[in-house]
């Protein structure tokens, strides 16, 4: 009967692993499309892509570098409070960083995708990719696991007020600095908005939406599936 038991919770972790990784991986093909597109990018992204549109650092190299300074930050917020398994944020970090890389259209997966030919062409990239890193987005929140550092220093500035701000105020809070901090290093640096566009408001309110109706279309099945008969009351 323990056996049974922990076959059970093996199939389930390695189920939850699926959800998560594939759900980073489909963000990492949402965030390459819509570069691709050229009408800006995710606003978690927007950082990273102005400093490689500017210093030519490789896009998930830099989210790497973003990501690790957002963990510090949460180190510097949180102190003692930071947990030491919050630190596998720098692992995914990792993960996420080199998703980024190889769905990138250097590499088979994306070499593929033409530029687009005209506007529509374009925001029509940019719709597609909020699709995708939308259903990307519920496939990684349904395993509850480690979350990406954007949405980890969202929890630390909750944790910070005593709960007073709520989750998704936090996480607005942390897209906007990075939007907004984009977009100065892109006027500062390059005269002009390269990293943040039109995209980059379109994708910021899609990707909510498809989370929402994501969560009513499949999340029961999916739910099912990785616990099977195990799986808890809610």
């Amino acid at each position: 009967m323990v056996r049974n038991m922990n076959e059970n919770n093996s199939k389930i972790i390695l189920k939850k692993g699926v959800c998560y990784f594939a759900g980073l991986l489909l963000i990492a093909f949402g965030i390459n499309i819509s570069k691709t597109g050229g009408l800006g990018i995710s606003p978690v992204s927007a950082t990273p892509f102005a400093i490689e549109t500017i210093w030519g650092v490789e896009l998930g190299r830099a989210t790497m570098g973003v990501y690790v300074v957002l963990v510090l930050i949460q180190i510097a917020l949180l102190r003692k409070k930071f947990k030491p398994l919050q630190f596998l944020q720098l692992a995914i970090t990792f993960a996420f960083g080199l998703f980024i890389t190889f769905t990138s259209r250097k590499y088979c997966l994306l070499s593929w995708l033409p530029d687009p030919a005209n506007y529509a062409v374009a925001l029509s990239y940019t719709l597609i990719s909020s699709v995708i890193i939308g259903v990307g987005v519920s496939f990684y929140l349904l395993p509850k696991w480690i979350p990406l550092p954007a949405e980890g220093l969202a929890v630390a500035l909750t944790q910070m007020s005593g709960r007073k701000m709520a989750i998704h105020d936090a996480k607005n809070f942390v897209d906007i600095s990075l939007v907004l901090f984009a977009a100065a290093l892109s006027l500062v640096m390059q005269g002009k908005l390269v990293a943040v566009r039109e995209g980059t408001v379109i994708v910021a309110i899609l990707v909510g939406r498809v989370v929402g109706i994501g969560n009513k279309l499949y999340k029961e099945k999916l739910l099912n599936w990785v616990y099977g008969e195990e799986r808890p009351n809610q």
